[in-house]
């Protein structure tokens, strides 16, 4: 096999293996639904963490719809960071406006 052909080979099979996620946040009062679809299908059972001081350390599974609520209180508006790893080790992010829980 020359070079070239290994060249091609290599990117033929990382072209396959990507991915792509849509994910979608809704912000609620007391939290957020995350809904996460890959392939166009549900991602279910995929774990789900955010950047919350009060949810560090906690993952969330998605049903088998691929959506989880997640509670979440804060007391201004912040931004944060929603991190997701799928069943097939495929990992993505998303940062969303969560807004005050306390209005």
């Amino acid at each position: 096999m020359t070079f070239k052909q290994a060249s091609i080979a290599v990117l033929m099979l990382s072209a396959s293996s990507l991915s792509w996620a849509d994910i979608r946040i809704i912000d609620t009062q007391s939290g957020s639904w995350v809904k996460v679809t890959e392939q166009g299908k549900p991602a279910a059972n995929a774990r789900v963490s955010v950047s919350n001081p009060a949810n560090r350390g906690k993952v969330y599974k998605t049903n088998e719809h691929g959506e989880v609520f997640i509670p979440l209180y804060t007391r201004h508006s912040s931004t944060l960071t929603y991190s997701i790893l799928t069943e097939e080790w495929n990992e993505y992010s998303k940062r969303s406006l969560h807004t005050d829980s306390f209005d």
